[in-house]
């Protein structure tokens, strides 16, 4: 596929002329901060604004890169542009009513180069779960209730995610995004997908993401943790396998930390 355009926003982006991949591409983007430069090839993410019929505007996040791949089991060799994957990740997972950021477009550029275009609509109201977490904490330590009904949203979500045998291999605070307007029933999703891939082994899922989580999950007490745990495999009580499995994850969190 070269160019996907959402058909939800597709006289959206039309009214904003850039309903084509060289349009997009030649949009000028204020970058968050340099694109990244590596092997021969760049990256960068900006926000943007597209205006609605009705005066008003919604934010959008522009990806573009070039020459920027990353290879995988099809395409060994060559390997794929990295927004690609995101693109068709992020579909994945719309699929599957796990959220994560809606695409508006995707484009590769027709003329056969390895120029690539990602467009996304900005998660309205979420924030990153580590700007939550600070703001949170800021004054003082929020309520059990509160902490408890925060560590079970993000458990839950982190088991849907795994459930679909996605391993994200990126699960910081700063790519999990909360919507807490109803603290009872905090609302997750998870960006920055370029590295996420199915894994079919439910063992490494998790421990490959939850030690990420648990090593970065900044202010959070053992007794949290131990909720969050036990709400993400959905038991009472840790059985053999699960107290197992949560040593492993333990270990690799305070092995990588004190590297």
């Amino acid at each position: 596929m070269l160019t996907y355009i959402s058909a939800k926003h597709a006289q959206l982006l039309q009214k904003n002329q850039l309903d084509t991949f060289e349009k997009v591409w030649d949009f000028k983007v204020n970058w968050f901060e340099e694109p990244n430069e590596r092997r021969g090839g760049w990256s960068g993410v900006g926000r943007i604004t597209l205006a609605q019929d009705d005066g008003s505007s919604i934010g959008a996040f522009l990806k573009k890169q070039d020459k920027h791949c990353r290879t995988s089991f099809l395409h060994p060799i060559k390997g794929v542009p990295t927004f690609q994957r995101e693109f068709e990740m992020m579909q994945y997972l719309a699929s599957k009513n796990i959220r994560a950021p809606e695409v508006l477009l995707f484009g590769r550029n027709p003329q056969g180069d390895l120029k690539t275009t990602l467009m996304t609509r900005e998660l309205q109201g979420f924030q990153s779960l580590e700007s939550l977490t600070e703001a949170l904490f800021a004054n003082a330590t929020p309520s059990l209730a509160t902490q408890r009904s925060l560590a079970k949203a993000l458990a839950q979500f982190a088991r849907q995610l795994h459930d679909a045998k996605i391993q994200h291999r990126s699960f910081y605070p700063k790519h999990l995004f909360v919507n807490a307007s109803n603290i009872k029933a905090p609302e997750v999703a998870v960006i920055d997908l370029e590295k996420s891939r199915v894994n079919m082994l439910p063992a490494l899922r998790t421990l490959i993401d939850l030690a990420v989580l648990n090593r970065h999950a900044k202010y959070w007490s053992k007794t949290t943790r131990m909720y969050f745990f036990l709400r993400y495999f959905d038991i009472q009580h840790l059985t053999p396998y699960t107290k197992w499995l949560c040593r492993l994850i333990i270990k690799r969190s305070n092995r990588v930390k004190h590297k």
